[in-house]
């Protein structure tokens, strides 16, 4: 086990996390990038406090720079990279268990079931290598693992 690659299961559950939400991660970011166009400023009841009542908070440029800054806009990104990266990496079995199990809203089969209805064409214990290799390349890209000495 000297120098091999361990993924701890709290690990795993944030990749599995991750990708729950991947369907979904376009929608966040958009979501994020119109808070940052369109921020909402709170009401100043300070009167005669001596600011500008009338100051806009920030201009388009800033606005610009801001969403192309954002720390949560680049973690979404890099996670939809790295997941795209990995489902371009691996076979029909593998994209079909991870869609199933992850992408659906709802979840109509497990992995036995996909073997059952022969939607995936791999043995049982060969369906949850190929689900627990993708998992871990995910955690690999995501920098979400831990080499055990």
């Amino acid at each position: 086990m000297k120098g091999e690659l361990v993924v701890k299961r709290t690990t795993i559950r944030k990749v599995e996390d991750i990708l729950r939400d991947y369907p979904k991660i376009d929608e966040y970011i958009e979501k994020r990038e119109q808070e940052l166009r369109y921020p909402t400023v709170p009401h100043d009841d300070n009167v005669g406090g001596g600011k500008a009542q009338y100051k806009y908070p920030e201009t388009t440029l800033n606005t610009i720079i801001t969403i192309d800054d954002d720390r949560h806009i680049n973690a979404l990104k890099h996670q939809r990279e790295v997941i795209d990266d990995c489902l371009d990496g691996v076979g029909r079995d593998t994209e079909v268990i991870i869609n199933e199990l992850y992408f659906k809203k709802h979840q109509q089969y497990t992995i036995d079931g996909l073997i059952t209805n022969h939607l995936i064409n791999v043995s049982h214990t060969k369906a949850f290598k190929l689900r627990n290799e993708f998992i871990t390349e995910c955690a690999k890209g995501l920098g979400l693992y831990e080499i055990a000495y």
